[in-house]
C-alpha cells in the first residue's frame, strides 16, 4: 500500500518515490507509488497536479479494491525511481479552500444549528449544503464575523492519527466519521479550541494562512440551503473584481461608490417615467400612423393590402398598430419588424374572409426557420435575426398569397 505523506504534511512539493506498479486507465499510462505527497480526490476535494519524472500527472484517485493511490500520466515514464513534483498553486488553494470549509461548517452548527451534509470544491465554486432552510442574513453575518475572528487569531490547525480508544472519547466532538479508513487510525483536523473533525484531506497549518472566508450567498436549496463562498486567494480575487466593477459603475455615474445604489435608484425612476412619456408618445404616434396607412393601402376587390416594415421598432408596438389597421373594413395588414428577432403580423378586418395563418406561413418560408401561427383573421411570427430587405420579401410573399385568393376560406 502507498504511504500517504501529505497525511502528516501538506507544504513538502518535491518527493522521490518508486514505482511499485505499472497500468493503464482510461488509455493514459499510470503508476501506484511506494510513497506520495500527491492527494487523490475524496471527500469532496479535487487530486493534486504535478509531474513524475518531468511527466504531467494528470489525475490521482484511490483504487476501490485495495485503496492503493494511483497516478494517471498524460505519457509513459521509465525507470523505477522518479521524482515527484506537486503543483503548489492548486494545492495551496485547495488547502484554503478545505480548511475554510471545515469552518464555516463549525460556524453554521454554532450558529444555526445547520449540519453541513454535502460538500463541493471545484476550482471555480466552492459550495456546502446544510439541513437547513431560510437561515436569516443577520446569522450569515454572525457566522461570517465568527470564522474570520477565528482567522485573525491564527489559530493552528492540526492533523492528526486518532486510536479507537481516543476516538470513543473524542465521541460527539468529532463532527464526521467516515466509512472506510485509510489509516491504522483515525485521521482527525482540528482547528483549536473550535473544530474537530474527521478529514483525509489537505488543510494549512494555521488559520491565519486562510486569509478571508467570505459568503456569497446562501439559497435554500433541496429542503435545506445550499452556501456558497470563498476564501483566502478567490476571495481576495472575487473582492477585487467586484470593486473594480464598483469603481467603474461609479465613475460612470459621477457619484462615490457608496452613493452608486441611490444612483441607480434615481436612474430606475427616471426611467420608469420615460417609458410612461414613450408609451403616451407611441399612441399619440398611432393617430397619425392609422390613417396615412390606410390611406396607402393596396386596393383589391374588395379589400385593401397595407404593408409595412419597421427597423428596430418595439414588436409590441407593431402589433398593437396591426389590430387598430384591423377596426377598419375591409383591410388586411402585413406589418413585420427587423431586427435579431425579427416579427411579422398578418390581420384582417372581421369582413374579410382570408386566412392569415396562411398567409404568415408563406412569410415565414422566406425567413428560413423561423416560426409561428394563430388565428384565421390575426397571425404573427418570427424569432429570428433579419433584415429590413428580408422582411419586405417575407411580406411580399404573404401579399402574394393573399392577392391569389388561395386563402379564402371554405
Amino acid at each position: 500500500m502507498t504511504s500517504r505523506l501529505y497525511y502528516d504534511d501538506s507544504y513538502t512539493t518535491e518527493f522521490t518515490a518508486r514505482i511499485l506498479e505499472r497500468i493503464t486507465v482510461d488509455d493514459h499510462p499510470a503508476v501506484v507509488l511506494d510513497r506520495t505527497y500527491f492527494y487523490p480526490a475524496g471527500g469532496g476535494q479535487p487530486a493534486d497536479t504535478g509531474w513524475l519524472g518531468g511527466v504531467e500527472v494528470i489525475d490521482v484517485f484511490t483504487r476501490e479494491e485495495d485503496h492503493v493511490v494511483i497516478h494517471m500520466l498524460s505519457q509513459e515514464i521509465f525507470g523505477e525511481i522518479v521524482t515527484g513534483l506537486i503543483n503548489w498553486a492548486r494545492r495551496f488553494d485547495y488547502m484554503q479552500q478545505h480548511t475554510g470549509q471545515h469552518m464555516l461548517t463549525q460556524g453554521f452548527v454554532e450558529a444555526a444549528s445547520a449540519n453541513t451534509i454535502s460538500f463541493h470544491l471545484s476550482p471555480n465554486s466552492l459550495t456546502i449544503d446544510v439541513d437547513a432552510a431560510n437561515i436569516l442574513s443577520e446569522i450569515v453575518e454572525r457566522i461570517e464575523n465568527r470564522v474570520n475572528q477565528i482567522v485573525q487569531e491564527n489559530r493552528p490547525v492540526t492533523a492528526r492519527i486518532v486510536e479507537p480508544d481516543e476516538a470513543q472519547q473524542l465521541g460527539a466532538r468529532i463532527r464526521r466519521i467516515p466509512g472506510h479508513l485509510a489509516t491504522g487510525g483515525l485521521r482527525v483536523i482540528e482547528v483549536q479550541d473550535f473544530d474537530i473533525t474527521a478529514c483525509g484531506g489537505t488543510h494549512v497549518a494555521r488559520t491565519g494562512e486562510i486569509g478571508l472566508i467570505k459568503i456569497f450567498k446562501v439559497d435554500n436549496y433541496k429542503g435545506g440551503s445550499r452556501v456558497e463562498f470563498a476564501c483566502g486567494g478567490r476571495a481576495l480575487s472575487d473582492y477585487c473584481q467586484k470593486h473594480n466593477a464598483m469603481t467603474t459603475l461609479a465613475s460612470s455615474l459621477a457619484v462615490g461608490v457608496t452613493e452608486i445604489p441611490a444612483a441607480i435608484e434615481r436612474l430606475r425612476t427616471d426611467f420608469k417615467a420615460a417609458q410612461s412619456d414613450l408609451k403616451r408618445a407611441r399612441a399619440a404616434l398611432s393617430q397619425f400612423e392609422v390613417p396615412a396607412l390606410l390611406a396607402s393601402a393596396e386596393e383589391h376587390n374588395d379589400f385593401r393590402i397595407t404593408c409595412r416594415v419597421f427597423d428596430d421598432r418595439d414588436a409590441g408596438d407593431v402589433r398593437a398598430l396591426a389590430s387598430k389597421l384591423v377596426q377598419h373594413p375591409g383591410i388586411v395588414a402585413l406589418l413585420g419588424v427587423a431586427g435579431e428577432k425579427a416579427q411579422i403580423f398578418c390581420a384582417r378586418s372581421t369582413d374579410v374572409t382570408i386566412n392569415m395563418n396562411r398567409a404568415l406561413q408563406a412569410a415565414l418560408r422566406e425567413l428560413g426557420d423561423a416560426r409561428g401561427g394563430g388565428r384565421p383573421d390575426f397571425a404573427q411570427g418570427g424569432g429570428v435575426p433579419a433584415t429590413a430587405a428580408q422582411i419586405d420579401a417575407a411580406l411580399t410573399a404573404a401579399s402574394q398569397i393573399v392577392i391569389m385568393g388561395h386563402t379564402a376560406e371554405a
